[in-house]
């Protein structure tokens, strides 16, 4: 048996841990009451209680303290609800992968985007890969950063191609940089008065409505430092969404304007559904990147499709 020599106070062995207390922690994190959580594992309430006294035991600490309202979990209470969390979702994502392997299938990649890769990039690479793996499933989920990154580290994702947050804790994360940084450009619909101008100024566009992400996004963050450099983006009128499909809807049947990635902007320019502005917009982006869990152990499918995307930031 060996004990820490800086703190005597802990006996550090091997955590053994059955599924039955994972699914305790879990139902006791969502219950927040002993009989409830009994419930939800269909067990008797005296049997739920002796295996949260067998983990107590086992890890010499109090899991849980016992309030007015219910069951609220201590610090040490907290760390193991965290893992408990992620054990079940790999196991319900290991599940739904068996699932399709029994259908034939050959993998499951599941990848989340934000929106600016998804013309060029993102699509060229899914040709590439979907022709040299047809039987592996893929699924994507289109967002904003800020949104998808919680998915991956919750382990909902295998991927994401996307930028990490200033405000986000970046420490279970690795991002792969790509070589070149994002553009973005600001469009109209097509005959909108500012798309006959050689040149437009930020001033000008003051009064006019702007479609922008959320706060908190990191492109938001972006653009209104971009923009407060000329004047204060408290005085626009702003609609907010993530949505491309929203936003090229509201340009379409109005006079509104919005800030997006140059492929997503040249992609819908092509089929004359918008216009691209000549607005100089001095946005300075981190560059996108592929991020990954660290200490993930991937399936092969998932490292496949990773060194697809490496070869492809590499030409």
């Amino acid at each position: 048996m060996t004990k820490n020599s800086g703190n005597s106070e802990f006996d550090f062995r091997p955590l053994k841990i059955s599924s039955r207390q994972v699914m305790l922690l879990n139902a006791l994190d969502e219950h927040r009451t002993m009989r409830r959580a009994a419930l939800a594992m269909h067990t008797t309430q005296p049997t739920a209680s002796i295996l949260l006294q067998q983990l107590e035991s086992r890890l010499n600490v109090k899991l849980f303290e016992r309030r007015p309202r219910g069951m609220e979990p201590t610090l040490f209470g907290e760390v193991l609800i965290r893992y408990a969390r992620g054990v079940s979702h790999d196991f319900e994502h290991a599940e739904a992968e068996i699932a399709e392997l029994a259908k034939g299938a050959l993998g499951f990649v599941r990848i989340g985007s934000v929106v600016g890769t998804v013309p060029s990039l993102l699509t060229s690479r899914l040709l590439s890969f979907n022709k040299a793996h047809p039987r592996v499933r893929i699924s994507i989920d289109v967002g904003t950063s800020d949104t998808l990154l919680p998915l991956l580290i919750r382990g909902d994702l295998d991927l994401v191609l996307g930028r990490l947050p200033d405000q986000l804790d970046k420490q279970d994360l690795i991002i792969d940089f790509f070589e070149h940084p994002e553009r973005m450009s600001v469009i109209a619909r097509p005959g909108h008065k500012l798309a006959k101008k050689k040149k437009i100024g930020l001033s000008e566009l003051t009064s006019q409505t702007w479609i922008l992400h959320p706060v908190g996004s990191p492109m938001r963050l972006r653009i209104e430092a971009a923009l407060q450099r000329h004047f204060s983006s408290s005085m626009l009128n702003i609609v907010e969404t993530s949505s491309l499909l929203a936003t090229t809807s509201l340009i379409e049947a109005s006079d509104m304007i919005s800030v997006v990635p140059y492929d997503v902007a040249m992609h819908y320019s092509k089929y004359g559904l918008v216009t691209i502005l000549p607005v100089d917009l001095p946005i300075s982006l981190v560059n996108l990147g592929v991020i990954t869990r660290k200490e993930k152990s991937h399936a092969p499918a998932v490292m496949a499709f990773l060194r697809c995307l490496k070869d492809s930031s590499a030409t």
